[in-house]
């Protein structure tokens, strides 16, 4: 490759090895005029060049895909689109063909296969792909041409037509997959996940579709064909970053369910899961039978309670702000760096998770004693009990310290907890209900400062 730039009377031409300079021109153009056309041919030629190369680094493949050089897995399971025109049916024809590689999943899943042959035609249709998205290819860049079974898709389609059912079904399980990445930064994982993926596909294609490992396969190529961003925007989620060209693309995307959009916050943002464990088990903690009789008393304790709520709350409302790959993949306007956030909180963070160590390590073997009272009490003891036992499952949570660590941390507290597990003890062996040893014992209690007066 060769080209030529011109300063003032000189040509300078570059070649790939070296420059070779010189020639007086009084015609040529100006410096300024010259650099722009240069930077219009490489805008113009060069980046094009450049999508279609790509380049192995330690057994992996990059390419150049929106302005970056990027990883990508798994060629041969790319949809190939021509959203120019649509009337080719290049996307039904590439999805057959990878679906045709997956053992006998045409002849066995028939009416899965029709649901995924219809993900591919809408998505190009109504360009509702993810340009960016490494598991999309443009029909002018393949390598092969995915008509290549274009004789037996046919035919199968003629045999299995695609209907409207597939076409909501289709929908549905890319629904589905973008609240798993929203979730849990997977589309879909080693096996089958998400509340709602494992009950479509349950009740479109029954139950032996939920271990079958070849439908498994189809699908991590297939979900991840949508555009994440569009179907975030279609499910609600607060202030995603998203263009007027793709606001309109979508505008033709059926709404989802409101139960779809409620599972948006059924569980917090992919790289957020420790703050949601420290409110859950906080709020455990607020209805421990005995929450009434242990004292917080220091400040700091009390301040980082406050804050863990408070960033609790923000992460509710605005869940993509602190997505794990919210950055990466520009879903939002201000992002938050999960990295900087828990380090620069990491005092507050191993405060509370010593917090509650130190209480269940404590307090999660006390049990009351029910045999000798009397049967109206029962539904009344089977509900504390099961509470308690919700209690006791923090003990195996392994983000916890062990006692003896939580112990270093507050040793005070420790104290106070094991001289009052003590005075408990004594009246549970006889038989009290945990009503009257907190009437028992609440003289002398700092009832402002427990743990049921600080969290409630």
């Amino acid at each position: 490759m060769s080209s030529e730039v011109a300063t003032n009377n000189t040509v300078t031409t570059t070649t790939d090895n070296n420059v070779i300079t010189t020639e007086s021109n009084s015609n040529l153009l100006s410096s300024s005029d010259a650099l722009i056309q240069y930077c219009q041919y490489i805008l113009e030629e060069e980046i094009d060049e450049l999508t279609k190369l790509e380049y192995n680094k330690k057994g992996r493949k990059y390419k150049f895909i929106n302005n970056s050089f990027q990883r990508i897995r798994q060629e041969d399971k790319h949809l190939i689109i021509y959203p120019e025109q649509p009337e080719l049916k290049i996307s039904f024809y590439s999805a057959f063909q990878i679906l045709f590689s997956i053992n006998d999943l045409l002849n066995t899943q028939p009416e899965f296969c029709c649901t995924i042959l219809a993900i591919a035609l809408e998505i190009e249709k109504n360009n509702w792909f993810e340009i960016e998205n490494s598991s999309i290819i443009h029909f002018k860049n393949c390598i092969k041409d995915p008509r290549i079974l274009k004789d037996e898709a046919d035919e199968y389609i003629k045999q299995n037509p695609i209907s409207s059912k597939h076409i909501e079904w289709g929908l549905n399980l890319l629904i589905c997959s973008k609240l798993n990445f929203l979730h849990t930064d997977h589309h879909i994982g080693t096996k089958l996940e998400g509340e709602y993926m494992i009950h479509y596909i349950n009740e479109y294609f029954g139950e032996e579709a939920l271990n079958s490992i070849d439908i498994l396969i189809a699908l991590k190529s297939s979900v991840h064909w949508a555009n994440i961003k569009g179907i975030l925007y279609k499910l609600k989620v607060p202030n995603i970053k998203i263009s007027s060209e793709l606001t309109k693309n979508f505008e033709n995307f059926p709404e989802p369910s409101i139960e779809l959009q409620k599972n948006v916050y059924s569980r917090y943002p992919s790289g957020t899961s420790k703050y949601s464990l420290l409110k859950k088990s906080i709020l455990k903690l607020k209805n421990f039978k005995y929450s009434k009789l242990i004292e917080i008393n220091s400040e700091e304790i009390q301040k980082n309670l406050i804050w863990l709520f408070e960033i609790c709350n923000d992460i509710e409302h605005d869940p993509i702000k602190y997505h794990l790959r919210s950055k990466a993949k520009q879903l939002c306007e201000n992002p938050i760096n999960l990295m900087d956030l828990s380090t620069s909180n990491k005092d507050k963070i191993n405060s509370l998770f010593n917090l509650i160590s130190i209480i269940v390590n404590n307090f999660a073997r006390i049990k009351l004693q029910n045999e000798e009272r009397g049967n109206e009490d029962e539904e009344e003891q089977q509900t504390e009990d099961d509470d308690q036992d919700e209690f006791d499952n923090l003990l195996y949570n392994s983000k916890f310290p062990k006692l003896e660590d939580s112990s270093k941390y507050y040793p005070e507290l420790n104290e106070k907890l094991i001289n009052l597990k003590k005075r408990i003890d004594q009246y549970e062996l006889k038989n009290w209900n945990h009503d009257d040893i907190i009437s028992r014992l609440i003289d002398g209690i700092d009832t402002e400062n427990t743990l049921y007066s600080k969290l409630h």
